[in-house]
């Protein structure tokens, strides 16, 4: 892809532009950068540090063991796992024999995680001893059958540490004997058998690298096949963004919250910064007040989070008074953030003698992450920015590629180098969001609402599903509505999105029962239970209501927009 001038470039006053993205796997392109700063700290998991050279040394024995557990080039391998060492090593491990990782939320339920799973016939799973007992019930379907790699926290932590968190949070697990499982020890000691050299790595840029699963507007998950070119093709493209485009990103301390099995997480946090040379902190869960006492303590200059990491932030003692001259790149994702957050960090920021801004950013799994942000040199207020550079933005009128006037809402296009190469063995799919249209570009057909100015300034309205966002992750109603509805008592359901302080939205299932004189009670548990078996923790109704008769629209559905309005209207 040929690199054109831009606005980012014409502000940085730029000659030079890199003709080509590297066409190279994930893992030789970030190796450039272990070779720059081999001993620079890379990871750091609860005060456990692995310098460039050795995070590399840990990702080459990882892939040894793969290969020793019979994974060859193009196998799939799900990670399901949070943000540890294993879990992000084993990416690279992934990428560095030429398989691909398949990438799955911990926090689904049963049934989610084997469909996931055997979507793609996975010949092996990393997981944790938190997640396997819920693993463990599921029946394979044939022909997957893989082998369940199990690790443990206790395996990434320090020596003086360790004794302590296995005799209090460890828990002890039963395999089942018709699972294919081994510990992690064991895992990495077939590794240290294999006498065999590594391959040389041949992984190019349009190779497969990722599976990231995305429901896209009609809820149904569909795995988000992403290339190599389009992480590594992140990383240049934010190499033009202040304070990205300095040359002394290398050691900066970056807080690594969003999750590796998510496109904000793994390229933006992980992929992009670790390119840099930075060093991150990784965080295992969303725990926004420990998250904000690790920024104050260990003094973390770049932040990427979801709103309510910053309400937590600005609600905190520290901050009133704090020097925050440390923080260099604040930037908030993954939801929409409520203005009067935005011009609250702001004030603390200047206040506390920083020169970063809460730069607000928009993306989806189908162009990796991050595509537009509202840059440092020229935010607009209510935008969300400016495409990055060789992006390009365009609106056209729904269900067309008709290209509407500046300042007309319409449907949000995206063309660029990170978008996906297509949902995994589904055309269908891919032909609606991946379209050619007449001037030879191929877009990204968001599904999001929006506009553009005279500027270029992006300007985001809503989802155009029903789509709602907690904590970063995607929460799709009709799904749960389908869980509910199996109630016997329940005559139909709608799940909304009450949206509360800093536009944090609290997931709400409005119940219709079949009659109003039965135990609402007992159906309430019902609901519960049912919801507890079937839906995500994060994608659980946190309140149920019931009423004898649902708002209806013109063409006798259910209103959900009307619901969102009394419910809200109720606070």
């Amino acid at each position: 892809m040929k690199r054109t001038p831009n606005i980012w470039s014409s502000h940085h006053g730029k000659d030079n532009f890199i003709p080509e993205y590297p066409d190279c796997s994930m893992f030789s392109f970030m190796e450039k950068t272990k070779n720059k700063h081999p001993d620079f700290t890379a990871l750091e998991f609860q005060n456990n540090k692995l310098s460039f050279s050795e995070m590399f040394a840990q990702i080459e024995l990882i892939a040894q063991s793969l290969l020793a557990s019979g994974v060859k080039k193009g196998d799939h391998v799900s990670v399901v796992a949070p943000n540890t060492p294993q879990a992000v090593n084993m990416v690279y491990a992934i990428n560095r024999i030429g398989a691909i990782a398949n990438m799955i939320h911990p926090l689904l339920s049963q049934g989610e995680i084997k469909l996931l799973v055997e979507n793609v016939n996975s010949v092996a799973l990393l997981t944790f001893d938190l997640v396997y007992p819920k693993i463990a019930e599921i029946e394979w379907k044939s022909p997957c059958n893989p082998l369940m790699i199990i690790a443990h926290i206790s395996d990434a932590l320090p020596f003086y540490i360790k004794p302590i968190y296995k005799l209090k949070a460890e828990k002890k697990i039963s395999y089942k004997p018709n699972h294919n499982t081994i510990e992690w020890k064991d895992f990495i000691k077939k590794g240290k058998i294999r006498k065999e050299p590594l391959p040389v790595d041949e992984g190019k840029g349009e190779d497969v690298a990722v599976i990231l699963y995305s429901g896209g507007t009609t809820g149904l998950p569909k795995g988000v096949m992403l290339q190599n070119f389009a992480f590594n093709a992140m990383a240049v493209q934010s190499s033009e963004i202040k304070p990205l485009d300095t040359k002394d990103t290398a050691g900066k301390r970056v807080l690594a919250l969003m999750p590796v099995f998510h496109g904000f997480g793994l390229a933006m946090c992980i992929h992009v910064m670790l390119s840099f040379g930075c060093h991150l902190f990784l965080v295992p869960k969303f725990d926004y007040k420990a998250c904000a006492k690790l920024i104050f303590k260990k003094k973390l200059n770049y932040i990427y989070a979801v709103p309510a990491l910053y309400e937590a932030l600005s609600r905190t003692e520290e901050i009133e008074n704090a020097d925050l001259s440390f923080m260099e790149m604040v930037a908030v994702g993954g939801d929409k953030c409520d203005k009067k957050l935005i011009a609250r960090m702001n004030k603390y920021l200047e206040k506390g003698h920083s020169n970063a801004r809460l730069m607000d950013a928009y993306g989806l799994t189908e162009t990796v992450s991050g595509a537009i942000i509202n840059p440092f040199f020229g935010m607009k207020e209510d935008s969300i920015g400016l495409p990055f550079p060789d992006n390009e933005v365009k609106i056209v009128k729904f269900g067309t590629q008709e290209e509407l006037p500046v300042g007309e809402d319409g449907e949000i296009c995206i063309s660029g180098p990170t978008r996906m190469l297509g949902y995994y063995n589904n055309e269908e799919e891919t032909a609606r969001v991946i379209q050619k249209h007449e001037d030879g570009k191929v877009w990204v057909h968001t599904g999001d609402i929006g506009h553009v100015d005279e500027d270029g300034y992006v300007f985001y309205g809503q989802r155009h599903s029903r789509m709602i966002i907690v904590a970063g992750n995607n929460v799709y109603p009709t799904q749960i509505e389908n869980v509910i509805n199996q109630c016997d008592d329940v005559n139909t359901s709608c799940v909304i999105g009450v949206t509360g302080r800093a536009s944090v939205q609290k997931i709400v299932a409005v119940v219709q029962p079949t009659s109003m004189d039965i135990d609402l009670e007992k159906l309430c548990k019902e609901i519960a239970n049912v919801c507890e078996k079937n839906v995500a923790d994060y994608a659980r109704p946190q309140e149920i209501v019931f009423r004898e008769e649902m708002p209806k629209t013109a063409m006798g559905k259910v209103s959900f927009k009307k619901l969102i309005e009394e419910m809200e209207g109720k606070k």
